[in-house]
């Protein structure tokens, strides 16, 4: 499979010169987009945005064979900085939102009803059950998700995933570092493709580390 498949969602990935606020949540149970009461849900979410003189209308709807994403992407038509993207992950099976905008009270709010209308994870949870001798890797992907500073504990938990038995363990840490773009991972990353010995993990690995080195805070 192509590092195309690996690599992080065209908006949890922007970057650009005017400051942007951006926040996630992650949702349980892996939810399928098209799913009518999913969506369904997701519209009360954008419906309460627009009553908060936030219109959003639907942009894209697309899934891709090559990086193994459904994404939804919603802008607002009077601010085009502002975007929604829902992301069904086909590979990883994890199913996120990602809003950012140049306003920090709108990223809030849309995770604010996010997390209302559905089940989703917090790092605190998330942090202790990756720190259970065995758990499901692709919760290190969703703590990675939802890093927005460096945390000490999160920092804790990925690093020491990245040097764990399992590859399926160690990929996942190194996408959920390469989605934190911390520069704290650094060390840790370069030790890993030292010693890694597993194509898979070893690709997310370099792609992790040059967004640290990159973007690194």
């Amino acid at each position: 499979m192509p590092l195309a498949a690996f690599i992080d969602s065209p908006v949890s990935g922007a970057h650009t010169s005017i400051s942007m606020y951006k926040r996630r949540s992650v949702f349980k149970g892996y939810p399928n987009l098209d799913d009518p009461d999913f969506f369904e849900n997701v519209m009360s979410v954008i419906q309460a945005l627009a009553q908060d003189g936030i219109p959003l209308e639907l942009m894209s709807d697309e899934t891709s064979e090559v990086t193994m994403l459904h994404q939804m992407t919603w802008n607002d038509p009077q601010d085009n900085a502002t975007e929604l993207a829902l992301v069904r992950d086909l590979h990883d099976e994890i199913c996120y939102a990602t809003i950012q905008s140049k306003q920090s009270w709108i990223s809030k709010r849309a995770r604010e009803l996010f997390n209302t209308r559905f089940e989703c994870y917090t790092i605190d949870e998330l942090v202790k059950a990756c720190q259970r001798r065995f758990f499901e890797p692709n919760l290190l992907i969703a703590l990675g998700l939802l890093g927005r500073k460096p945390d000490g504990e999160m920092i804790k938990t990925i690093a020491q995933a990245l040097d764990h038995d399992l590859p399926k363990v160690r990929y996942c840490a190194a996408r959920a570092a390469a989605f934190t773009q911390w520069s704290a991972f650094v060390p840790d990353l370069e030790m890993m493709l030292k010693m890694e010995n597993d194509q898979t993990a070893r690709d997310m690995a370099e792609h992790a580390l040059q967004a640290c080195l990159r973007h690194g805070t």
